[in-house]
């Protein structure tokens, strides 16, 4: 049972047309996969008592995904939260060297690697399969998953306090758009007893954010470890059907209606975030997705800001030509000892942000097209530009250059240069 009400839009009758004679499965094919689907639910196993304890936040990194998980980490810090954390990676190779030692020295937070736990990681092939496995593997028995680029706006410690999260135990943000599963999807399942007519009328969701209780939903969870671990292959194309948004991401409220658990999708529409035209108004098509925070259903109050399009990492902002740090090339580039060089958006004249970075333009705009205020009292950018200072002037990802550019902009468009260094922080004359 889904706890809350969230209205989406339609899809045009042409669409759903086209989404209900997608697939070609025949019904002796799709009676094979319902078979199978209720015979792995019947092996689901319960949940394993004393196998987790307490409360945390799990984010997966790795590669250049650690740059920006510097930046969620930092804000996570930066906003009071005191939860301890793991940052997860595939194999110790995805670690930046010496980024855990300095990660475990801010307290709390400690690095854990799939690969301890998957020693035959030939079957995932695709980052979106290690999602499951971070939330599960983790030793926390409530977890706030959080995606690199899922920043908190504020202290996302109070969530596990919600009345939404106490009562079904597991919440789940909505993304832009409607399903496009395959109306076979709820037969599969077991969901129906027949092939639906038309494509289900539900929401998708973005799972850049997800929080779980595992003793609630443990079969839920393992659930959608079955369909990722077969997603590639099967369930991620079952769930879109060349629509958007191929991946994890639908395999998690899908395992939840199978198994009728009771849980939670944020009532609210996600808001986006604009680009500032210089005036503070928003325009374009958006950086990143606002989220709700679930402890008020009647207002929108933005909790966690998911940059889905512009990446909040200091060296791929602010670096005029760098070399990829060797934990993010691929295993053929670092056979061969090739180095790898990028520019950030800086540089890069092509770049949507090109003209903020260079003129001091602030990147998230403060209003939206009519001119109201879209963040209420809130000023991520800030916060985050004070975060992406320290990681640029501090640590394994600090460069000079990177540094110099960070406070230069800072003070050309705050008027404040944040010296962590000295623990001081002043406004430029």
């Amino acid at each position: 049972m889904e706890r809350g009400d969230f209205q989406g839009g339609q899809l045009a009758k042409a669409t759903v047309q086209l989404l209900a004679d997608y697939l070609d499965m025949t019904s002796d094919e799709a009676q094979f996969m319902r078979d199978e689907h209720a015979s792995v639910v019947q092996a689901l196993p319960d949940y394993p008592l004393g196998a987790f304890s307490g409360r945390g936040i799990t984010i997966l990194a790795g590669g250049k995904y650690s740059e920006i998980a510097a930046t969620t980490l930092g804000m996570t810090r930066l906003l009071g939260s005191r939860l301890p954390v793991e940052i997860w990676m595939i194999d110790r190779v995805e670690a930046q060297e010496g980024w855990c030692d300095e990660m475990a020295a801010q307290g709390g937070m400690v690095c854990r690697f799939v690969s301890d736990y998957i020693q035959d990681m030939s079957a995932f092939s695709h980052h979106y399969q290690l999602k499951i496995a971070v939330i599960m593997f983790s030793s926390f028995a409530e977890v706030l998953y959080l995606d690199a680029d899922s920043m908190p706006v504020v202290n996302p410690d109070p969530i596990f306090e919600s009345p939404a999260y106490v009562d079904t135990g597991a919440i789940l943000w909505p993304d832009y758009w409607q399903a496009t599963e395959s109306p076979y999807t709820p037969y599969i399942t077991g969901q129906n007893g027949t092939k639906a007519t038309l494509v289900p009328d539900i929401q998708t969701v973005d799972s850049g954010q997800m929080l779980w209780n595992k003793a609630k939903h443990w079969k839920s969870l393992c659930l959608s470890a079955y369909y990722n671990y077969f997603g590639p292959k099967y369930w991620y194309t079952l769930l879109t059907q060349g629509g958007p948004g191929w991946g994890d991401k639908d395999t998690f409220p899908t395992a939840l209606r199978a198994l009728k658990a009771k849980w939670t999708m944020i009532p609210h529409r996600l808001e986006t975030q604009r680009y500032d035209d210089g005036t503070g108004r928003g325009m374009g098509s958006g950086m990143a997705m606002m989220q709700a925070d679930p402890a008020d259903d009647t207002k929108f109050r933005p909790l966690f800001l998911h940059s889905n399009f512009i990446k909040c990492s200091v060296r791929r902002l602010m670096c005029d030509l760098c070399i990829e740090d060797p934990s993010a090339l691929s295993a053929e580039q670092r056979t061969k000892g090739q180095e790898v060089t990028f520019k950030g958006s800086v540089s890069n004249r092509n770049s949507n942000i090109w003209k903020q970075l260079n003129f001091g333009i602030r990147l998230f705009a403060t209003k939206d097209k009519d001119g109201l205020n879209n963040m209420g009292r809130l000023d991520t950018e800030i916060d985050m530009w004070r975060v992406m200072e320290r990681v640029g002037c501090t640590g394994v990802f600090s460069e000079d250059g990177i540094c110099r550019r960070t406070r230069g902009f800072l003070d050309k468009t705050f008027g404040l240069v944040a010296s962590w260094e000295g623990g001081a922080e002043r406004k430029c004359s």
